[in-house]
């Protein structure tokens, strides 16, 4: 099943353009059967580095962003980033929809291993990227989503539940089911 994600209105990812002007507004969802969390997005020329390139770090933010919910999905708790390695593969250019892809690779204790890729609709890979991220404390974590917007139908990772109610949150803070590893494994 694919879930949608909540939105940080605040956040220059996912964020609400009308709260934060600069927010690319990604959506985000989450294969519940593979753990892998996806989304498309499609950069303009206010996010070049050089002309007809996008810069790399905007390409370093969004999959580091979509590592972070791929992580937070398999703890059941949001994630920090501790380390960030991107390899740019191939120049990415403006006006151009995009995929993006991440998954755990694996975990241990608090500890776990995002990957991610950014790739053209037809597959070819443009930009690879790992991550450690470390589970916050859950009473952290169940904290900030009060900063999360939240819309019918969407996936609260820290429950594993649906939200059924427009604006509400799902009330238990069973952890549920973990999403299974990616199907490629740690690789």
């Amino acid at each position: 099943m694919k879930l949608l994600l909540p939105q940080q209105p605040l956040c220059p990812v996912c964020g609400d353009p009308a709260e934060n002007p600069a927010a690319l507004a990604v959506r985000f969802t989450l294969d519940t059967e593979t753990g892998v969390v996806w989304a498309r997005v499609a950069l303009r020329e206010r996010h070049l580095g050089y002309a007809g390139r996008v810069h790399g770090g905007l390409i370093a933010m969004l999959l580091d962003e979509a590592m972070a919910w791929a992580c937070a999905a398999r703890a059941r708790t949001f994630c920090t980033t501790g380390e960030l390695k991107v390899r740019l593969k191939k120049p990415v250019p403006p006006h151009q929809e995009l995929e993006l892809r991440a998954w755990v690779g694996d975990a241990r204790g608090p500890y776990l291993r995002g990957l991610g890729e950014l790739t053209t609709p037809a597959g070819h890979l443009l930009a690879t990227a790992t991550g450690t991220f470390a589970a916050m404390p859950r009473q952290q974590s169940l904290a900030l989503r009060r900063f999360l917007r939240w819309r019918t139908g969407e996936l609260d990772v820290l429950t594993g539940r649906v939200v059924e109610v427009l604006g509400t949150l799902p009330e238990s803070e069973d952890a549920g089911p973990q999403p299974p590893r990616h199907p490629r494994g740690t690789t």
